[in-house]
């Protein structure tokens, strides 16, 4: 009987920390839901406002860009292949207090006027936590692969 207690106890937290997954998950599919859509309609500057103003941006190829102005502007560049569509797959998702970190899986389709081009591949976002609760990003990194791998 004296153990009664502590299993409740491990039972509770085990729903707490449940309860605070799921709420993180829905919070980053919406994020994530939000960049597909801007990513899609060619909003760069729009796109921007989900990074932190210190934030940084890795891409293959590129410097390391700093800064929610800095990033808009790459953005932009990208963007300007042509129309794209692009598609995220969240593999694994982890948090402590203020920050969560995503590893995923993108594919972009570039959209030519014969044929459409499929670019392939992973990434790592730290999302940061700010004080009104909403979810920015705090780091992007992004690489390209021939194939997706997943964890």
């Amino acid at each position: 009987m004296k153990k009664f207690p502590y299993y409740c106890l491990v039972a509770l937290m085990s729903v707490s920390s449940f309860a605070w997954t799921s709420d993180l998950s829905a919070a980053i599919k919406a994020k994530n839901d939000k960049y597909i859509e801007l990513f899609n309609e060619g909003k760069a500057e729009q796109l921007s406002q989900m990074f932190t103003e210190d934030a940084l941006y890795l891409n293959d190829g590129f410097s390391i860009i700093k800064g929610r102005k800095e990033i808009a502007k790459q953005l932009k560049m990208e963007m300007s292949a042509g129309p794209a569509t692009i598609t995220l797959k969240t593999v694994e998702l982890k948090r402590d207090k203020r920050t969560a970190t995503e590893v995923g899986v993108w594919e972009v389709t570039i959209k030519g006027e014969k044929s459409n081009e499929k670019i392939l591949g992973n990434y790592l976002v730290v999302w940061q936590k700010q004080s009104n609760g909403q979810w920015l990003i705090y780091r992007d990194v992004i690489n390209y692969s021939e194939k997706h791998q997943t964890l």
